[in-house]
């Protein structure tokens, strides 16, 4: 007489596919993450540098870190901390702004994964506007 082998098979085979499934989705999330915060960096390193190529030169580094800052928080937290620095430069005679953002891209959620703190960097850089009429 033979009786079923196979009984308690999907049980197992459930044990062993939910948690690779699960960590599938959580390392999908968080690439996603990443590839949002890069795109979201870069936006704001370009918005800085053009607000604060249009600015007046007193006012031109504020500006450019607040609206970094504004850009950075007017989107969903992808930053846990974001470093926003706005310098100016020249190149020969022309005057530059080049906005650089540090962002350490947040993990929340994703601790079953345990990886490591990633960050991403963007840099733009802007010629100043002499002719804008300030």
């Amino acid at each position: 007489m033979k009786g079923n082998t196979s009984r308690g098979s999907l049980t197992v085979e459930a044990l062993i596919l939910v948690p690779a499934l699960m960590m599938l989705f959580l390392l999908i999330v968080h690439v996603g993450r990443l590839t949002d915060a890069s795109f979201r960096v870069h936006r704001a390193a370009d918005v800085s540098a053009r607000i604060a190529s249009q600015s007046n030169s007193n006012s031109m580094i504020s500006r450019g870190v607040a609206a970094a800052h504004n850009d950075l928080v007017g989107s969903t937290s992808i930053c846990e901390r974001a470093n926003v620095l706005v310098t100016r430069g020249h190149i020969g005679r022309i005057q530059t702004v080049t906005t650089s953002i540090t962002c350490v891209v947040s993990s929340s959620g994703l601790g079953l994964l345990s990886l490591p703190q990633r960050t991403v960097r963007a840099t733009s850089t802007e010629v100043v506007d002499y002719f804008s009429g300030r």
